[in-house]
C-alpha cells in the first residue's frame, strides 16, 4: 500500500510541477470545439486546432474561452523540494595506524661520486706521460 501511495504523490508532483497538469484541461478543448461546431458545422478539429495554436487572434471574441484551452497559457511557478532521510545510521570508526620505523643506513662520503669529476664539463687536467 506504501508503494501505491508514493507512486500517486510521485505522479501528482510530476503533474504539478511540469506541463503535464496542463492535460487537466482536454475536456474544455472538446467543449469549446464543439461550441466552434455550433457555430460552423463545416470546421474540423485540424481546421479548429490551425484556428487556435497558430493565429495570434481567430477574429471570434472568445478570448476568456480561448484562454482556457491546454497549452495556451503556461505558468510554472511552483518548486518542490523533496527530502529522503536516510534510513541507516552510518557510523564512521577512527582506524589507527602503527607507526613505520625506517632504518637507512649512513653512507660515507667518500663513497659519493665527485660531482666536478663526473661532470661533462669540467677542468682541464694535466696528462702524466
Amino acid at each position: 500500500m506504501a508503494k501505491r501511495g508514493a507512486y500517486i504523490l510521485l505522479f501528482l508532483f510530476i503533474l504539478h510541477d511540469s506541463a503535464f497538469n496542463q492535460l487537466l484541461r482536454l475536456p474544455a478543448l472538446v467543449s469549446h470545439y464543439r461550441y466552434h461546431r455550433a457555430l460552423n458545422p463545416n470546421i474540423g478539429f485540424g481546421d479548429f486546432l490551425s484556428i487556435h495554436y497558430q493565429l495570434e487572434d481567430d477574429g471570434d471574441n472568445d478570448q476568456e474561452m480561448d484562454r482556457q484551452l491546454p497549452y495556451k497559457h503556461i505558468d510554472g511557478h511552483s518548486l518542490q523540494q523533496v527530502f529522503v532521510p536516510l534510513a541507516k545510521v552510518v557510523d564512521i570508526k577512527a582506524v589507527t595506524y602503527e607507526p613505520v620505523n625506517l632504518h637507512y643506513p649512513v653512507l660515507k662520503d667518500h663513497n659519493l661520486p665527485e660531482p666536478a669529476i663526473s661532470s661533462l664539463f669540467r677542468p682541464p687536467q694535466e696528462l702524466i706521460a
